[in-house]
């Protein structure tokens, strides 16, 4: 088994268990102590995992961050929705940014074909991202790189944030753990939310792609507000209530069926 797959294995017995060993890891995977630590360490670094002593625990923050394979089927009708509405804003020679969320992995899926003298240039931090768009003729797919995150099939940390420094994006599409009237689009670990932080501040125009059920989700750090997007994509299911308060907070709110 390769490091990647243990360490999704491995979050995966902290999401049931709450806690693991060393030890316990050790002679699960028929490896060192030492190659545990390591991969622990690497989790602890995505902000979703804890060290203890002798092992780890879920980071208190956010004890139910689903894997990505799981929030991929999660929400797929208004992820698909969405995505469509958003992607018709992508034009022939544009370099734009995607993040690694299951709703921009729609997006990118639903990228349009252009001729290849106007290539589209796809910049990313996400995984199934990078290797959905790998055999597109007419679409540039660049990887940020960075520290694999094992659960969420990105690359965060400062190798990823310094690489989208280096761009100047036409448009940004980028999705939340959770929405708020507020305080806008949140993510459940600092990692994450500085990656989509970097995108922002590197678009002209930048996109949040959000279905209804981010409003029900909670996040431990903010990274845009709502006034801060040139549209906010939703779905139907959003309430009222929430509607008219992002609409109030300066939101360009588009909500489709």
């Amino acid at each position: 088994m390769i490091a990647g797959q243990r360490q999704n294995e491995i979050f995966r017995d902290l999401q049931e268990q709450g806690a693991v060993s060393v030890a316990a890891l050790a002679e699960r995977f028929a490896v060192t102590d030492e190659t545990i630590r390591r991969d622990l360490a690497k989790l602890a670094r995505s902000g979703r995992v804890k060290r203890t002593h002798g092992g780890a625990v879920l980071a208190a923050s956010d004890p139910s961050e689903p894997p990505f394979a799981i929030r991929q089927t999660a929400n797929t009708a208004a992820k698909r929705a969405i995505a469509r509405a958003a992607v018709q804003l992508v034009e022939p020679g544009d370099v734009i940014a995607i993040d690694a969320s299951s709703t921009s992995l729609e997006l990118a899926k639903l990228l349009p074909e252009v001729p290849t003298e106007l290539p589209i240039t796809v910049v990313s931090n996400g995984l199934d991202v990078v290797r959905w768009l790998a055999d597109r003729a007419d679409v540039n797919v660049i990887s940020t790189g960075g520290e694999f995150d094992a659960a969420g099939q990105c690359f965060v940390g400062p190798i990823a944030e310094a690489a989208l420094r280096q761009f100047a994006f036409r448009r940004a599409f980028v999705s939340c753990r959770a929405l708020d009237a507020t305080r806008g689009a949140g993510e459940s670990c600092p990692s994450h939310a500085a990656v989509k932080r970097a995108m922002l501040a590197a678009a002209d125009e930048s996109y949040l792609l959000a279905d209804s059920s981010k409003a029900a989700e909670r996040a431990m750090c903010f990274y845009a507000e709502p006034r801060g997007f040139a549209k906010v994509f939703s779905d139907a299911g959003l309430a009222d209530e929430l509607r008219g308060a992002l609409v109030s907070a300066g939101a360009a709110l588009v909500c489709v069926d």
